[in-house]
């Protein structure tokens, strides 16, 4: 029995280990094609799978191939995955046929398994014409929710919509923040400005306290600016 408990445990851990890491809709910090996009990327034991989808966006004709010279790289170090095979594309020359406007592609690339340390890559395709980039790639789910409800946040914010963006600049101040970025200062920023302008002092004089008591990217700079547009007491 003892024996059967072991196995079964060995079995689970073995499980859980070889579980792919995933990652839905990571963001890019630039790319070249607004057209193509990476819905998924997996990292497996043994290799590493990038979902793209293209959208034809021409009012006729239109046509998609990917060169067979497209290549991971560690967006922080020199680490280089080259291309192992491909999946429902086309490798140029040969090209796929768009058949209306709106049509979507979706194909796969298969590269060997990248670091597990590797939070930023690139995806680069190194052709002559017409070639797709992707720079700064994000793998890390939490930063990328994050990144999302801040843009959400700001935007309600750009259109005066002050409490509706409190709760988007506050949940990207929840939980532990994995990666450095401007995103949590901003955040800060943002709310403080907010709960000022409501004269809910208590508010402000909190979330000033827990900025300067932070590790976020140069918090100085975000502290610097509030003193010049709110009294803190």
């Amino acid at each position: 029995m003892k024996k059967q408990i072991l196995v079964l445990c060995i079995l689970v851990l073995i499980s859980f280990l070889s579980k792919a890491q995933v990652y839905e809709n990571p963001i890019a910090a630039k790319q070249s094609l607004s057209e193509l996009e990476i819905t998924k990327i997996e990292i497996t034991n043994s290799e590493t799978v990038i979902s793209l989808k293209v959208t034809n966006k021409l009012s006729s004709g239109g046509w998609f191939c990917a060169d067979k010279n497209i290549y991971i790289k560690n967006s922080k170090g020199v680490e280089i995955y080259q291309l192992v095979k491909s999946e429902n594309i086309p490798t140029c020359p040969d090209q796929f046929e768009f058949a209306y406007s709106g049509q979507i592609l979706e194909f796969k690339l298969y590269f060997d398994k990248i670091s597990e340390n590797i939070k930023f890559i690139d995806l680069i395709e190194n052709c002559e014409n017409s070639c797709f980039s992707f720079y700064g790639i994000i793998l890390d789910n939490n930063h990328n929710e994050n990144i999302r409800a801040f843009e959400k946040g700001f935007e309600l914010f750009q259109n005066n919509e002050f409490d509706k963006s409190v709760a988007y600049f506050e949940n990207v101040l929840e939980g532990q923040n994995t990666i450095e970025s401007h995103i949590y200062g901003l955040s800060y920023y943002y709310l403080i400005l907010i709960y000022d302008d409501k004269g809910d002092k208590e508010k402000v004089k909190y979330l000033y306290n827990k900025l300067l008591n932070s590790t976020i990217a140069e918090k100085g700079t975000f502290i610097n600016e509030l003193k010049n547009k709110v009294n803190i007491q």
